[in-house]
C-alpha cells in the first residue's frame, strides 16, 4: 500500500492521457474532452495537470452531471488543487485556511495516474460533508462505477499496483458482488446478498455495498444534490423516476435495491471489469462458453484484459 512514486504528471502528458483513454471509450467526445483540459479558465480553477486530466476524464463517465455542475459554476466546489494533508486518509479535502469552495487532492497522491484520481474526483464533487452514511455510500458507489469504466476501457487501470489503484480496485469489487441472488446486475442495496467479498477477509465481508461502514450516521433528510440526483436517474431507475424531492432519506434507501441498469455499463463492459479485476478467471471463462482458453477470450472480448494479467504491467497506460 504506496503510493505512486515520483514526479506528478505534467501538463503535455496529462493532455495525452485524456485524448488517449477518451478516444477509446468515447471517440466522439474526445474534443469535449480536451476542450475542459484546455480551457483557460479551467485550468485557473484546476492548475495541477493530475487533477484538471481526471476532471477532462469525467466528462465521458457516469459522473459526468458533476463536471458539468462545475464546469458552469453551479458546484459548491470552485477550485481544485493539491495540498498536503498530514496524517489523513482522505483523497480529496478542505483546504485549511482557504475559502470555503476551495479543494484539494491529498499530495500523498499527487502522483497517480489520473485515471485512478477521477472516481475520488467524482466523489467529492457531489459531497456535502454531511457525515451520513447514505450519502457516503451513494457517492462511493459512483466512485466505484467509474472505476469500473475505466477498468473496461483499458485493464491496465486496474494494474498500476499502488496505494489509491488498490483502493479503487476494492470498491469496484465490492460492487460488483453487491447483488440479489440469482441477477447478473449489480445492486447497491441488496439485504440478501450473499456477499462483497467472496475468498477475502471475513471481517470485511458485507450483504451489500450498503451495508459498508462509510460513515455513522443513516438517513439525515437532507436533499441529494441535483448533479447526484441525475446520475442516480441515469443508473438506478432507467426505467421508473427517482423521488422528487430526493433525499438522503429511507426513499432514496429503497430506490438503491434496484438492479443498477446497462446505460452505465454493459453486461460485456462488466465482464471486462471482473476480468481484469480477477473476480472472474480462464477457468471460470473455459466452463462456461465450453470453448478453449483462447477462443473463449476472443469471443468475449478478453484477449487484451488477459495480455495484461500475462504480461504482469501495464503495457497501455506506462
Amino acid at each position: 500500500m504506496a503510493p505512486a512514486a515520483g514526479n506528478p504528471i505534467g501538463e503535455e502528458g496529462a493532455r495525452t492521457v485524456v485524448g488517449d483513454l477518451v478516444s477509446r471509450r468515447a471517440p466522439t467526445a474526445v474534443a469535449r474532452a480536451l476542450g475542459a483540459f484546455d480551457d483557460p479558465t479551467v485550468g485557473e480553477r484546476v492548475p495541477d495537470p493530475v487533477v484538471r486530466a481526471a476532471l477532462a476524464l469525467l466528462t465521458v463517465t457516469v459522473a459526468a452531471p458533476l463536471v458539468d455542475d462545475f464546469l458552469v459554476g453551479s458546484s459548491p466546489v470552485t477550485d481544485i488543487g493539491i495540498a498536503p494533508m498530514p496524517g489523513s486518509g482522505r483523497t480529496f479535502g478542505r483546504v485549511d485556511g482557504a475559502r470555503p469552495g476551495v479543494r484539494a487532492l491529498n499530495d500523498r497522491y499527487a502522483a497517480e495516474h489520473p485515471a485512478v484520481v477521477a472516481p475520488s474526483l467524482a466523489h467529492h464533487l457531489g459531497w456535502q460533508d454531511l457525515g451520513d452514511r447514505y450519502e457516503e455510500v451513494v457517492l462511493h458507489a459512483i466512485l466505484a462505477m467509474v472505476h469500473l469504466q475505466w477498468t473496461a476501457t483499458d485493464p491496465s487501470v486496474a494494474h498500476l499496483g499502488t496505494e489509491l489503484t488498490r483502493r479503487q480496485n476494492s470498491m469496484a469489487l465490492t460492487l460488483l458482488n453487491s447483488r440479489h441472488p440469482g441477477s447478473p446486475s449489480p445492486a447497491v442495496r441488496a439485504d440478501d446478498g450473499v456477499g462483497t467479498l467472496p475468498g477475502g477477509d471475513p471481517g470485511l465481508d458485507t450483504p451489500d455495498f450498503w451495508s459498508v461502514p462509510l460513515a455513522p450516521g443513516s438517513g439525515c433528510g437532507t436533499a441529494v444534490p441535483a448533479p447526484v440526483t441525475s446520475v442516480l436517474q441515469m443508473v438506478a431507475a432507467p426505467t421508473a423516476p427517482v423521488p422528487e424531492p430526493l433525499r438522503y432519506d429511507d426513499d432514496l434507501s429503497t430506490l438503491m435495491t434496484r438492479d443498477l441498469g446497462d446505460t452505465w455499463a454493459d453486461p460485456s463492459s462488466r465482464l471486462r471489469a471482473a476480468y481484469a479485476l480477477g473476480a472472474v478467471g480462464p477457468a471460470a471463462v473455459v466452463g462456461a462458453t465450453g470453448r478453449p482458453l483462447d477462443a473463449a477470450l476472443e469471443w468475449l472480448g478478453l484477449s487484451d484484459v488477459e495480455r495484461v494479467w500475462s504480461a504482469g504491467a501495464p503495457p497501455s497506460l506506462g
